[in-house]
């Protein structure tokens, strides 16, 4: 079980799932429409989550700048088909797109990766950026 005050959100694919575990007294979902999606990268295979989410009582942070929204997604990504390749577009579009939507749905462009993503070591951070087509530097 999980502790009081935190809070869950989950989805499956075939036998797959993936958990997205979060302090409910200091975050909730997004209250805009839209601002959740889940998903298999592949057929029945391979889940995510995309969920925006907001700070509860911003203003107690006592800074003008303090993080009142964030993107988190929670994935399961497919293995490449090949020794020292990264995935193929098609394989990462299911996730992207969600990804698209719910940072337009609700308003940010801070987004947080929480995943299995079987690269191989080899694979920088910013390759995964970039064909997730996440903002910022």
């Amino acid at each position: 079980s999980i502790p009081d005050a935190w809070a869950t959100l989950q989805t499956t694919c075939g036998r797959d799932r993936v958990a997205l575990l979060y302090n409910a007294s200091r975050w909730r979902t997004s209250s805009l429409g839209r601002a959740g999606r889940v998903g298999c990268m592949i057929s029945e295979d391979r889940p995510f989550i995309v969920q925006a989410f907001e700070r509860i009582d911003v203003a107690t942070e006592g800074s003008s700048d303090a993080l009142d929204g964030v993107v988190v997604i929670g994935a399961h990504f497919p293995h490449p088909s090949r020794f020292n390749e990264s995935l193929s577009d098609d394989l990462v579009l299911p996730l992207r797109l969600a990804l698209q939507s719910v940072m337009e749905a609700s308003a940010t462009s801070k987004v947080v990766l929480v995943a299995d993503t079987n690269e191989f070591t080899s694979t920088s951070s910013d390759l995964i950026k970039s064909y997730l087509e996440l903002p910022g530097n």
